[in-house]
């Protein structure tokens, strides 16, 4: 009489290719999922820009100046948050991973420069035109 041994377990090579599987697939989704969350807070900080651009525009009814605008920012790595002290304006929903800075601010243009702390990625949007990634 023949007798069938019945395993128990699963072997060391089929544990193996299992690990392997799932660490090929993380290798493919976390980096993929690391710029999508990237590509959604750029996308919040551009968003941030209009009510800047809008509190820039107020001020400039009141005072046909930009230039008091020069060199201010936000930026929460340093702590400078000069726009929320002299306009009232902040970031919201970009995670403080952006520095918010107006350049180049005159009598009739200024130009926002937005800057992801992480990668570097910059934003430049000025009173004319829309902004450029």
């Amino acid at each position: 009489m023949t007798r069938y041994r019945h395993s128990a377990g699963y072997t060391l090579i089929e544990i193996m290719i299992a690990v392997a599987i799932v660490a090929v697939l993380a290798g493919i989704a976390i980096p993929a999922y690391n710029d999508y969350i990237i590509e959604a807070r750029i996308g919040a900080a551009r968003m941030n820009t209009e009510p800047l651009r809008l509190a820039l525009e107020d001020y400039w009814l009141d005072n046909q100046t930009f230039a008091d605008f020069n060199n201010k920012q936000w930026d929460p790595k340093s702590g400078t948050k000069t726009l929320y002290s002299d306009l009232g304006w902040r970031p919201d929903g970009d995670d403080n991973a952006f520095k918010y800075e107006i350049k180049n601010a005159d009598d009739t243009g200024y130009t926002i420069e937005v800057t992801h702390l992480g990668s570097g990625h910059k934003i430049t949007c000025t009173k004319q035109a829309a902004c450029t990634y």
